[in-house]
């Protein structure tokens, strides 16, 4: 009777190695007597990954979010320089500048993603890739 609970077991795991590797993946499995078997992550497209930690992405960000905000700050100096010229000034920069800094970030995220690279630079700069499944 034991002997049978154990080739059910094993008969179960097999199955769910076979759906695995052919979802793409191979997830950790436990034996019988709870010895891992296999820890690797394998994409659709063949190539090992690894989940991003938490620190990668948030030095990621903060790369990004700097980038954005020097890039807004050049912005709306800019305008204010040339409004200056003709006889007028923003009277509101701090309102100008959020405005122009979400126009910046959503033009910065998708065109930088949707490059030849499809990264962005606090993401090339931490080593994160974006992959399509």
């Amino acid at each position: 009777m034991l002997e049978q609970k154990e080739v059910n077991t094993n008969v179960v795991e097999e199955s769910d190695d076979i759906k695995n590797k052919s979802l793409g993946k191979n997830e950790e499995m436990v034996g019988v007597n709870g010895n891992k078997m296999g820890a690797t992550v394998i994409n659709s497209n063949g190539n090992n990954a690894k989940k991003p930690n938490l620190l990668d992405t948030f030095k990621a960000n903060i790369i990004d979010l700097a980038i954005i905000g020097g890039i807004s700050a050049v912005l709306v100096f800019a305008a204010d320089a040339i409004l200056k010229l003709t006889g007028y000034a923003i009277s509101q920069k701090f309102s100008m500048s959020f405005i122009i800094f979400m126009v910046v970030m959503v033009l910065y995220m998708s065109i930088m993603e949707s490059g030849k690279g499809s990264n962005t630079v606090g993401k090339k700069i931490s080593g994160l890739t974006i992959t399509k499944e």
